[in-house]
């Protein structure tokens, strides 16, 4: 069962938790009132994004491409070097070089290195190739249902949601554990916030410098480029946290609700870490929703 009060029988499993937290915030004169199981909504997308990735030149290509720039510029004289027939199949490197941009052709057969891939050579730019493939991220809910601001966030399960976090607890932490959630079995003390605000195309794409910046981060070898197209998925998941409810000592409409990690939060539980962004979000749904807990 939740807990009511201090002097209330307190949930066993809930008993270091509140030794440890029950005068966490009492110097600004709020008492534990409750702790509980709290399941929070978010929502994994899916969908297709265009995306720059860095390529690396083969060997024969590069040969091509260091022989044009020292001035062996015809097809029969670079054949003739590399000691392969005019007409073979390795041929088709000088339409890969054609077609990005590395040498052109002044006339049938002759060839001329282009300024990018002179600065190619001198390891000034990339080769990049565009591509398309199906990108799968998280968003959390919007909970602050009343105000017209946005506080979807896009993040990745395998890191923490706060941004600023100790780059120790980085290090250790394991990823959350994420639940579908029609099958998410709760107890009766147990609290869900719902799920409300589905992400829709129009949506993410109007956050796109904020979605472009996410996906970088999370790729060293590709860039966002644009969306493939309208399509999007989005899925109800659940994870679950504590909720410590607190109390102001002097007035007991104010409230709020601090949200940490259990055993049931994160793969591998090392602590009840404080989720302060998850915090600030349920302690605004719990102002709009006094009746929640």
């Amino acid at each position: 069962m939740a807990n009511k009060n201090p002097n209330s029988k307190i949930d066993k499993r809930f008993q270091k938790v509140w030794e440890q937290f029950k005068d966490h915030h009492k110097t600004e004169g709020y008492k534990l009132v409750s702790i509980f199981d709290i399941y929070l909504p978010f929502w994994q997308c899916k969908q297709n994004v265009v995306i720059e990735k860095e390529m690396e030149l083969d060997r024969f290509s590069r040969i091509i491409l260091e022989l044009v720039n020292s001035k062996i510029t015809s097809h029969t004289e670079i054949c003739a070097f590399l000691g392969i027939d005019e007409d073979s199949f390795v041929t088709v490197q000088f339409h890969f070089l054609i077609k990005n941009d590395l040498i052109r052709e002044t006339q049938i057969g002759v060839y001329e290195i282009t300024h990018e891939g002179l600065s190619f050579l001198q390891n000034k730019t990339k080769l990049k190739n565009i591509e398309t493939v199906e990108f799968e991220y998280y968003i959390t809910e919007k909970m602050d249902y009343l105000k017209n601001d946005l506080t979807q966030d896009f993040f990745d399960p395998n890191f923490p949601i706060d941004t600023q976090v100790s780059a120790g607890r980085k290090n250790n932490f394991s990823g959350y554990t994420v639940m579908q959630t029609h099958q998410v079995q709760k107890s009766e003390s147990a609290k869900e916030i719902p799920h409300k605000q589905k992400p829709t195309y129009r949506f993410v794409s109007e956050q796109r410098n904020d979605f472009t910046s996410f996906f970088n981060k999370q790729f060293e070898d590709k860039n966002f480029y644009d969306f493939a197209d309208s399509d999007l998925e989005a899925h109800k998941r659940s994870i679950c946290f504590y909720g410590l409810l607190y109390e102001n000592e002097s007035n007991k409409d104010e409230r709020f609700l601090e949200i940490r990690q259990s055993q049931k939060s994160v793969k591998n539980f090392i602590n009840s870490e404080i989720e302060n962004t998850l915090t600030n979000k349920a302690t605004k749904y719990l102002k709009e929703n006094a009746d929640f807990v």
